[in-house]
């Protein structure tokens, strides 16, 4: 493998789910088994190969230190004024949101094994295809080249979730991509006014994201009334496409019918990957290249956080349906991560970025096995359900872990990630802003330590429900092994759910025991992408306050 380049390395991964797609869309003729049987094998390799190159990643010195690697260069709109390129390549931000990308797919595939009868082909194609489009995200390097696949992660969802949803698919499918679309527009009009201004300064139009961060720096745009206040607008251009990604507070609105509507494959890419793009391009575009709106801003958000950590878990705590409960939760938790962005300090935004792969793993575990509870009772009703510990104890055990890790019990992956950004919060509400500020900050602060415990309730509780106790199902009329009375006494995993569930499970207790593994490749790329930001906070914070009680300067990890 090694006598690859790494950039032949990187192309052979985002190549190889398209490539897989074809193959099984030319076996859609040969029945479901072989259909499935081939995206299987699909997500496999692809996993495999992202895995190797991850390894290669860390054994390179220059990549550890916040270096790209595998950069891939090749000319694709070139002419004229125009100079887009097919540029990818892999950094401390992005190495992990990639590698997540290859290892839920697997999930995604296999937790459909048995879910998915009807036009199986169709469905395994569009879920390879949203690989390749995940994948591409986080490795591109041109602005176009990152926005045909921002875009692109769309089209595949869309259809999965409008042919292959439950009730109200269409609905949720329609809903979905009006909101995505609306705010992504706005986002592609923010990044060309960053590359018309640019283009304003050097006389040379690039779409390279390296040399547009670099150029903001030396050349950045006016915050103020008399340059009409154009870093703010950017700004807010690329928060209305970013901010419904993840999705902060108000416009989240179309997350939970999307879940609750998607088919559970779908579901996990959506929770596991989808939802952290937003927070990247915080960290890829706004931070670095907007420092001065993104330290006006910062307040807002980190209180937009908190409320997104109340307001979900209060709302997940009155659900019925399981599966609406684990969307609003997951509302919550993507509070935590905007929380710990905006904070700026490094301990918070480290956390923050490490929580992206933490909520990828516990949230599409959780989809999946409400997906599993569906098939197998065909309810998600919690009033319904009871007593499936007794039934399905694998099951049990892998739900229980994945609802630790969402609560952050300590050992596993959740804490690790929840306790930097609260830590990294409560710095920089006791040392890190002005005494105006000051009180503000440590309220919110200590609201969302409340959110912790609110999401400890609605999970055990829901847990206790379903899993415990008495069983509660309604009877009905049985096949497939069921009986007119009941369901199945022998119901737990199989085969195929452990393939789906078991790697997600090594992640959970390997980032919980030794974080530093994860958190060490990702460090020099966080600080950089943040530093400008934090500077002009900390400038911000110096001016607001009064000169006889001088701000203290935030500590910095070592």
């Amino acid at each position: 493998m090694n006598a690859l380049s790494p950039s032949t390395h990187l192309l052979l991964v985002i190549a190889a789910p398209l490539i897989g797609a074809i193959v099984a869309w030319l076996f859609r003729s040969w029945g479901l088994a072989a259909v499935r049987q081939s995206a299987a094998n699909t997500a496999i390799v692809t996993l495999v190969l992202a895995g190797w190159l991850v390894v290669r990643f860390l054994s390179d010195p220059a990549a550890m230190a916040g270096e790209p690697y595998g950069l891939v260069e090749f000319p694709w709109l070139v002419g004229g004024i125009f100079d887009v390129k097919l540029s990818l390549g892999l950094d401390g931000l992005s190495i992990w949101m990639f590698a997540l990308s290859a290892l839920l797919s697997i999930t995604a595939v296999f937790v459909s094994w048995d879910a998915i009868r009807d036009r199986p082909a169709g469905f395994y194609v569009l879920l390879l295809v949203l690989e390749a489009a995940m994948l591409g995200v986080f490795a591109a390097r041109d602005v176009i080249l990152f926005y045909v696949f921002f875009e692109f992660t769309l089209v595949p969802l869309f259809f999965l979730i409008g042919i292959w949803g439950h009730d109200e698919r269409r609905k949720a499918a329609v809903k979905f991509f009006i909101y995505t679309l609306a705010g992504s527009v706005l986002t592609f009009l923010g990044l060309l006014a960053i590359i018309l201004w640019n283009a304003s300064h050097t006389g040379t139009v690039t779409f390279d994201i390296a040399a547009l961060t670099a150029a903001m720096k030396a050349h950045p745009m006016p915050m103020d009334a008399g340059g009409g206040w154009l870093q703010l607008i950017v700004f807010l251009a690329l928060l209305a496409g970013f901010a419904v990604k993840v999705p902060i507070v108000p416009l989240h609105t179309w997350l939970p019918l999307a879940h609750v509507e998607a088919p559970t494959g779908g579901s996990v890419d959506l929770a596991g990957v989808l939802l952290k793009i937003g927070i990247y391009g915080f960290l890829r575009f706004s931070l670095p290249m907007l420092p001065e709106a993104s330290a006006l801003a910062a307040p807002w958000l980190f209180g937009l956080g908190v409320v997104g950590i109340i307001y979900g878990a209060l709302v997940a705590l009155v659900q019925t349906d399981l599966k609406r409960l684990i969307a609003y939760s997951s509302v919550s938790h993507m509070g935590y991560i905007v929380m710990g962005l905006f904070a700026l300090t490094p301990v918070a935004t480290e956390g923050a970025n490490l929580q992206l792969i933490n909520h990828g793993l516990s949230s599409a575990g959780l989809f999946a096995l409400v997906g599993m509870i569906y098939e197998r009772f065909h309810t998600r009703n919690i009033a319904s359900l009871g007593g499936i510990a007794s039934r399905a104890p694998w099951l049990t055990v892998f739900f229980m872990l994945f609802t630790f890790s969402s609560i952050g019990l300590p050992g596993l992956n959740g804490f690790v990630g929840e306790f930097m950004i609260l830590a990294g919060s409560f710095q920089r509400a006791w040392s890190g802003v002005a005494p105006s500020f000051s009180f503000a900050y440590l309220l919110m602060a200590v609201t969302a330590v409340v959110g912790v415990v609110l999401g400890a309730w609605y999970m055990l509780w829901a847990v206790e429900r379903a899993f415990f106790g008495p069983s509660r199902e309604p009877p009905r009329s049985g096949h497939d092994g069921h009986d007119g009375h009941g369901h199945a006494d022998r119901c737990d995993l199989k085969w195929h759910e452990l393939v789906a569930l078991a790697p997600l499970a090594v992640f959970v207790l390997w980032i919980g025991l030794t974080p530093a593994t994860f958190l060490r490749p990702a460090a020099p790329a966080i600080r950089a992408a943040t530093q400008a930001s934090a500077d002009a906070f900390a400038a911000r914070m110096r001016d607001a306050t009064p000169t006889a009680q001088p701000i203290a300067r935030t500590a910095q990890l070592p």
